[in-house]
């Protein structure tokens, strides 16, 4: 509004001054501004109910305390503008009611603010501005692994360091680092856990027979430790055939007397029963058992199944038996098998030997006959051969002697009638005796002089 003065007059020295007001009439010609704000705007997910995010602040150039200078804040309506209120008049941005963020669902929203003044003439001014509202993550979820449980199964006796499987957690959280530890393990020295990628490993051999299944508890926790979820482990070992049968303490020689045959003719005795065991499971611990050796004939026979030996005692034979017996388990592919010596001494003849030699396990039955043949044969020709030479020593020692008695009996005759031809007085049984006198004074009452057996022989009488 201006106020001026206005002159009017004829003459210079008639005037008349009259006040004139001029209101000037404000146009809507300025748009609304937006002050500057603090970036980023952000909130914080799992925010509570109407949390305050920030207040805007806008300024009209036009006439204050005008229509034309009033402003009001909105928001241009889409699907993230139903999220949150903003106050038409203070300029507060806020959470909706009853919403609440989830970084891991959606990070960020995107929003138009709208101001407005209230100008009519010529028209309302309004002014759009884009802006981002920001979700901050919180470590709000726990890990979750991807198996309820886990169950692996495993060889036994496998090189230390195997792996026997793998376990995966995983976190919601954004930038989230899992870590895995043991714990409630039946051995700590049995396992490991690798805490990074969950590599599940062995630290010592594993023995079926020692622990068929251990039972492990695992914890995955956050990069933040604050949150964390266990999961059990069970883990079964796969039985190896890797124990031979081990056979019991038995008897070293089963004597069976003559009278006992005798009064129990025709009949069935059990003679003794192996007993062994296998310390593996299932069909690598089950075992059979069977004669390979020294028995001839089928004098006895062998429960496959117990071990038992039994015989019909009319077709016991008398003499030493020394029966070969192998246990096998049934393991696949390759079956473990022991030996075993049963002496049976059957009467009180024991000379006659019925066995052919020790028996290794690995020897087929097929070769065993063969081998024993050749081995007996060659004990046989042994005995032959001691008894001959032992005889042929004897009558050597015999010849010997005799040859010896028979020189110095005829050395002494000799000497004795070159001793008489010579006229000597003294008798020859007072002559000296030589070693051979003394060797004859034990078969003979006749004395001999000595005579040289060289001379002997060189008159041709040897």
């Amino acid at each position: 509004m201006f106020v001026c003065l206005l002159n009017i007059g004829t003459g210079p020295s008639l005037t008349t001054q009259k006040e004139i007001t001029i209101v000037l009439l404000d146009i809507n010609d300025s748009p609304p501004i937006l002050d500057s704000y603090p970036t980023p705007i952000t909130v914080k997910e799992n925010n509570e109910n109407n949390v305050r995010i920030i207040q805007f602040h806008a300024r009209d150039l036009d006439a204050p305390n005008t229509s034309n200078s009033l402003v009001t804040y909105s928001l241009v309506p889409s699907n993230h503008s139903r999220l949150f209120h903003l106050d038409a008049y203070t300029g507060i941005l806020s959470v909706a009611k009853n919403i609440s963020f989830d970084y891991e669902s959606q990070t960020k929203y995107e929003l138009i603010l709208n101001l407005t003044d209230h100008g009519t003439h010529p028209k309302r001014l309004e002014t759009l501005h884009s802006f981002t509202v920001y979700i901050n993550d919180t470590n709000d979820n726990e890990p979750q692994f991807e198996q309820d449980s886990y169950h692996f199964q495993v060889a036994e006796n496998i090189p230390v360091g195997t792996m026997i499987g793998q376990v995966k957690a995983i976190d919601r959280d954004v930038n989230s680092t899992i870590t895995y530890e043991l714990t409630c393990i039946d051995d700590e020295n049995l396992f490991e856990i690798n805490p990074f990628n969950g590599q599940l490993r062995t630290k010592s051999l594993l023995d079926y027979e020692l622990h068929s299944t251990y039972h492990l508890n695992l914890i995955a926790k956050d990069n933040d430790n604050l949150h964390s979820v266990r999961v059990n482990i069970t883990i079964d070992l796969i039985d190896i055939n890797d124990n031979p049968p081990s056979i019991e303490s038995q008897p070293t020689a089963i004597y069976i007397p003559s009278e006992f045959i005798q009064i129990n003719q025709t009949k069935t005795i059990v003679v003794t029963t192996i007993i062994a065991r296998d310390l593996d499971a299932g069909m690598n611990g089950n075992l059979t058992y069977a004669i390979i050796d020294g028995n001839q004939n089928d004098f006895f026979q062998i429960h496959r199944h117990n071990g038992t030996i039994f015989g019909l005692t009319s077709n016991l034979p008398q003499g030493h038996h020394r029966v070969t017996v192998k246990v096998c388990d049934q393991g696949k592919p390759i079956s473990k098998c022991s030996t075993t010596i049963v002496n049976i001494k059957i009467g009180e003849y024991v000379d006659k030997l019925f066995y052919t030699a020790s028996i290794n396990s690995n020897d087929e039955p097929k070769n065993l006959v063969k081998k024993d043949l050749i081995i007996e044969q060659e004990t046989i020709f042994t005995r032959e051969m001691i008894l001959v030479v032992l005889i042929s020593t004897i009558l050597t020692l015999i010849f010997s002697i005799t040859m010896g008695i028979l020189i110095a009996c005829f050395c002494k005759q000799k000497r004795c009638r070159h001793l008489h031809h010579s006229s000597l007085k003294t008798p020859c049984e007072l002559l000296q005796s030589t070693d051979a006198d003394k060797l004859l004074t034990t078969t003979t009452k006749v004395s001999f002089c000595f005579y040289s057996s060289k001379n002997f022989i060189e008159k041709g009488h040897i």
